[in-house]
């Protein structure tokens, strides 16, 4: 060997054998991810770094989030009744106040089979049910009053 009697040229000899060694791993580990697909510049620079110990310049960072996300809380309650209302209006515009009723009246008498009048009774008070409206004369008036200037 011609390094035997130069320790410079020693050191130097295997510092080429292990860099080697790093590329022969490299292009085992290229042709495992990527196949036959061409090396890119990158693969290039990644292996220059690992095999030469050169510092890659980091990547560039991306731009901060402009909007960034906070959690509200969710206020299932109140989700509940905006869906619910919704779906009320659309079954009312859909098949009429009639359907509602005959909806309503079914629900009742289902109630009062299952759990009683007594406690059918406690439901709507507690709701604030009274029925159809009853119509008052000075009510009425006042409210096609203020319909009219709305109107106007």
């Amino acid at each position: 060997m011609a390094t035997a009697g130069n320790p410079q040229a020693e050191v130097e000899f295997y510092a080429r054998v292990d860099a080697a060694e790093v590329v022969e791993c490299w292009i085992e580990r290229m042709a495992l991810a990527y196949g036959d697909a061409a090396v890119t510049d990158w693969d290039l620079d990644a292996l220059r770094a690992e095999a030469f110990a050169e510092e890659l310049e980091p990547p560039t960072p991306a731009g901060p989030n402009v909007v960034p996300f906070r959690p509200r809380p969710f206020d299932r309650a109140a989700h509940c009744r905006r869906i619910g209302a919704h779906g009320g209006a659309a079954t009312v515009a859909r098949h009429g106040a009639a359907h509602m009723a005959t909806i309503g009246k079914a629900g009742a008498r289902a109630t009062i089979a299952l759990h009683g009048v007594a406690f059918f009774r406690g439901i709507v008070a507690a709701k604030g049910w009274a029925g159809p409206r009853k119509p008052e004369l000075l009510t009425d008036l006042a409210g096609g009053r203020w319909l009219a200037d709305l109107a106007a």
